[in-house]
């Protein structure tokens, strides 16, 4: 029997609500879609929920949606809130002439969620603006984010520079050394082969004060971000300077002051299947990561506090696009499974 039928009392509005919000977690909005067409009580209580959750894949669902959030602008906060929202662009999709409109398009939809997104899955795939939107997007002030999914040529996350402090902060209301993302605890960066430096520049614990896991995947050849990695871990936190801020003297390698959980992933290795010199050499320093990664587990085994899991490689991204496993992933975490930690 239906919930609401001619012979049978309507459920309370506050019922309803509830039902039809956790119905947004399942999908990217289709399942909503379909209830806002069985009645006009029911679609009225769909309203406010439209944007809840949202999967954006092509240029022309960011400008649509971008319109959108345009004409309800002078409306009610409650109408235009977003707390889960996925991003992936190919780059045939990012035409030369209207990238830059789609990247000031999506900027805007993070600035009009900042107040009320929870998660957040950014793909941006080999553009040669990768590095710059990625970088821009971890100084996106976004207050109550929990979860940040990022995959492509990312910047490591460092504070806003000095002679760009002073603009930024005008522009973004933030005082000086503060978070842009306070409330962060799970980051998962996806996208470089190997982020030697993402652990000695130091700078997570400023950019994200909250984090308690992280997860690196794709790595390949990366035995210097392994060494890095098992540095930072074999690190007691009494061997840290007070008042250093977690700045220490010849760039040593630190983990962020709450992290709790550290997941490591090698990328898929085309390497492996093939012969000669090149193919050799890199199938050599691959070898060589592997076995730091070995040894990573055995220095987290001496450190307390920090669990680290060492994932399998990732598959052929021609057989399963790493965007398909990352939207898994996030729908997976909006209905409370592990996902990909």
């Amino acid at each position: 029997m239906p919930i609401t039928s001619p012979n049978s009392p309507t459920l309370p509005v506050e019922i309803l609500t509830q039902i039809f919000t956790l119905v947004t977690i399942l999908d990217s909005g289709a399942s909503l879609r379909s209830l806002r067409r069985v009645s006009q009580l029911f679609n009225d209580i769909c309203i406010p929920l439209k944007f809840l959750s949202l999967s954006l894949t092509t240029a022309s669902s960011i400008e649509k949606l971008h319109q959108e959030l345009q004409r309800l602008e002078n409306s009610p906060p409650h109408l235009r809130r977003i707390q889960h929202l996925y991003i992936s662009l190919d780059a045939s999709d990012m035409q030369s002439e209207s990238e830059l409109d789609t990247i000031s398009q999506i900027f805007f939809t993070l600035q009009t969620a900042a107040d009320t997104l929870q998660t957040l899955t950014f793909i941006y795939h080999n553009s040669p603006l990768s590095t710059s939107v990625i970088g821009r997007l971890f100084r996106e002030p976004l207050p109550v984010l929990t979860e940040l999914t990022v995959h492509g040529f990312y910047p490591f996350p460092s504070p806003v520079p000095s002679n760009e402090s002073d603009s930024f902060l005008s522009v973004h209301s933030l005082e000086m050394n503060q978070s842009c993302m306070p409330q962060l605890r799970r980051l998962h960066l996806s996208g470089s082969r190997n982020p030697h430096g993402l652990l000695q520049l130091s700078s997570l614990d400023v950019c994200f004060p909250s984090l308690t896991h992280l997860r690196i995947s794709g790595l390949l050849m990366a035995a210097s971000f392994a060494e890095e990695m098992k540095g930072a871990l074999e690190m007691r936190s009494d061997d840290i300077p007070e008042g250093t801020c977690g700045m220490l003297p010849c760039n040593r390698a630190i983990l962020p002051s709450k992290l709790e959980s550290v997941v490591l992933q090698p990328g898929y290795a085309p390497m492996l299947d093939r012969s000669g010199v090149l193919a050799g050499s890199a199938l050599k320093k691959d070898t060589r990561m592997m076995v730091q990664l070995k040894n990573i587990e055995e220095a987290a085994k001496r450190r307390r506090g920090v669990h680290v899991i060492v994932k399998d490689r990732m598959q052929d991204p021609a057989r399963i696009p790493v965007g398909a496993v990352l939207y898994r992933d996030w729908l997976g975490r909006m209905n409370g499974d592990e996902g990909c930690w």
